[in-house]
């Protein structure tokens, strides 16, 4: 090294999926962080086009070798999760969601052995207060054993890296790293992605030294999870970046260039309806099909035209068989990664399309989805259906699904109609399309409320304190 010149740190940045290549390369806080230290991009799969991007710019970048454990292993952390999801965890939205997701899975046989299991342990836990200390004292000794540790330690040897950055800290191979780092003594920071994350995920093997979060709710989640992190400064409220694209005008195309690029008729009004993935969601389709039917049977002026964005994590083809194509519908989806629908770049295209779109249409419909927030950083009005016409039977098990922990501040924030029958969600749609400006009122509330900021500068934010973090 020169005299004078200070060395970088070689910060270790896993890149694991659409999320967080929107979150650390398209909101341009990978090349900030170039300003102050030498990122390490990790890639959980080869992806080409973003590898010679990332080569061009001068970002050193690798592929994470593949994550493989033992059943041994795997059982293990299903105890482990068992006590963590009821003793630790404490939210309503586990049993929310599992008691809604329940009345899909058909295999009588594997549900029973499951539900039979999870109730066994759960009352060990109760019975021996002191059997989680040994399960997770014989997971710490199991994964060493574990051949993937021993690659991981090599890996990360033949890096030399200083320290690790995630915006996945839940995923288990970049937990896995994160472990072996924080053995080491590196320091180890992670930024929560979106803001269901606390909430929705499995036991962490262990608490990383800073946490980066969207809002007050998910600090307050996390403290109330690991009271550990009560004791010292270790969280920060950044915003959240990937947002800071609603306020930036150079993403946004003009209404006649978004028209022709997504083959929309000019002389129509357009409807926003954002689906959610068929995991979490599978009769959501419904919903497109009522409002497919009533622009045709003239109920809702038919001008008008519905553009349906197929979530990222979904296949458009189970909607369209569905509900049918049809001159007031035009559906939109991004391309899905071939071994895995979440491996797939994401390009400044996709971005720009999405908040043109989420500028020029006229009001939103989604299902318990974030993208109620993004309809309300453009002042759109909101409709979330709140019935189920294909399992009325089971509808309150639907219904329950918004009372989620993580989607009561937008509920309580009263952006969003919610449309208890099918008749009241046509009537929505013709009083909103009628008069918009009814029913936006508490767009700015909601928008706060969740992501915290709306200055569009929390990248920024975000890589002081990834500076400050490293600089300590």
């Amino acid at each position: 090294m020169m005299k004078g010149v200070i060395e970088k740190k070689r910060i270790l940045v896993p890149v694991c999926g659409q999320g967080s290549i929107i979150h650390i390369i398209r909101t341009g806080m990978l090349d900030k962080m170039k300003e102050f230290c030498e990122p390490v991009v990790a890639l959980l799969w080869k992806q080409e086009d973003l590898i010679n991007e990332l080569t061009q710019k001068g970002i050193e970048t690798h592929i994470i070798p593949t994550y493989s454990v033992s059943e041994e292993y795997t059982g293990l952390r299903f105890k482990i999760n068992i006590w963590y999801v009821n003793y630790k965890l404490k939210t309503p939205s586990v049993s929310l969601q599992e008691k809604y997701l329940n009345q899909f899975r058909k295999n009588f046989k594997r549900n029973l052995i499951k539900k039979m299991r999870t109730t066994f342990y759960k009352n060990r836990y109760k019975l021996q207060p002191g059997f989680i200390k040994k399960l997770v004292k014989q997971e710490e000794s199991q994964i060493v054993s574990e051949p993937i540790y021993a690659t991981f330690d090599s890996w990360l040897m033949s890096l030399n890296v200083d320290g690790l950055f995630t915006v996945t800290p839940f995923l288990q191979e970049v937990e896995l790293l994160a472990r072996i780092l924080k053995k080491q003594g590196l320091p180890i920071l992670a930024s929560i992605h979106s803001f269901d994350n606390v909430t929705k995920r499995g036991w962490p093997a262990l608490l990383f030294d800073h946490y980066m979060v969207w809002n007050k709710y998910n600090k307050a989640e996390l403290q109330r999870i690991h009271p550990a992190l009560l004791q010292k400064d270790a969280i920060t409220i950044s915003g959240a970046p990937q947002f800071d694209f609603h306020y930036n005008e150079t993403y946004w195309w003009s209404k006649e260039e978004w028209q022709q690029k997504l083959g929309l008729p000019k002389d129509k009004r357009v409807i926003l309806y954002s689906g959610g993935s068929y995991t979490l969601l599978p009769d959501e389709p419904q919903y497109l099909k009522a409002l497919k039917e009533a622009i045709e049977s003239g109920s809702v002026p038919q001008d008008h035209v519905i553009l349906f964005r197929c979530h990222p994590l979904d296949k458009v083809e189970r909607w369209k068989e569905y509900v049918g194509e049809s001159p007031y519908i035009v559906y939109d989806y991004a391309p899905n990664g071939l071994n895995k629908m979440d491996h797939v770049n994401v390009r400044r295209e996709d971005l720009v399309k999405l908040m043109s779109t989420l500028k020029h249409t006229e009001l939103h419909i989604n299902v318990v989805s974030t993208m109620c927030v993004d309809g309300s950083a453009f002042t759109k009005p909101q409709i979330g259906p709140y019935y189920d016409d294909v399992h009325p039977a089971t509808q309150q098990l639907f219904r329950g699904m918004y009372f989620q922990e993580h989607y009561r501040p937008i509920l309580n924030s009263e952006v969003l109609r919610l449309a208890h029958t099918k008749e009241e969600y046509i009537d929505y749609v013709k009083q909103m399309l009628k008069d918009p400006g009814a029913h936006t009122a508490n767009c700015k509330k909601c928008v706060e409320e969740i992501i915290t900021y709306t200055d569009g500068q929390s990248t920024n934010r975000a890589v002081a304190a990834i500076r400050n973090f490293f600089s300590e």
